[in-house]
């Protein structure tokens, strides 16, 4: 239960973090920034779902963890098309 909070705050941070960037700051995300968001909002919903589903909690922490994984390898990709290592 603790584990669901915990990966339930820190996915829905990273997403709401980059909207108050844009907001507040007025910088403008590219199309890869955008697409990066999608994996921590799905991780954040399926630990919603395992506070509220506590006997399929484990499965879907772990699909949570994926999705994060996910989000991960996208920014690693985002981070090779900001230094020119590969196109778009």
């Amino acid at each position: 239960m603790k584990r669901a909070v915990i990966i339930l705050a820190l996915a829905a941070a990273a997403p709401l973090f980059a909207q108050a960037s844009e907001t507040w700051l007025g910088l403008a995300p590219c199309e890869l920034c955008l697409w990066q968001r999608w994996p921590y909002w799905a991780a954040a919903g399926l630990a919603a779902l395992a506070l509220l589903l506590p006997r399929q909690g484990g499965i879907l922490l772990i699909l949570a963890g994926l999705a994060a994984l996910a989000s991960g390898f996208l920014g690693g990709f985002h981070l090779g098309v900001e230094q020119g290592f590969w196109p778009s």
